[in-house]
């Protein structure tokens, strides 16, 4: 059976996606599994853009808004794990 590169990068992400379940599940709270975390996200974005959505070939536009994107969620986990405290109370009305 010859594997082609598609399921290799799918194989991949199972074992990033694994792999970032065993770390939530075991790792202590802290900033190493949240800078963690914030690497497989990114990461994995990066793959699935590149490989699957195939944007490496796609109008550039498009091809940067998804990088974007793909940039701002592992950043927003960032913040999160350390200004959550403060994104909470911005963000509720009591």
């Amino acid at each position: 059976m010859n594997i082609g590169h598609a399921e290799k990068i799918w194989l991949l992400l199972i074992g990033l996606t694994v792999a970032g379940a065993w770390f939530a599940e075991t790792g202590h709270p802290g900033w190493p599994l949240t800078l963690i975390v914030a690497g497989l996200i990114a990461f994995k974005g990066r793959m699935v853009v590149d490989h699957y959505m195939e944007m490496s070939r796609a109008n550039a536009r498009i091809r940067h808004v998804l990088y974007t994107f793909i940039t701002i969620v592992p950043l927003l986990v960032i913040f999160s794990h350390g200004w959550g405290d403060l994104f909470r109370r911005l963000t509720t009305l009591n």
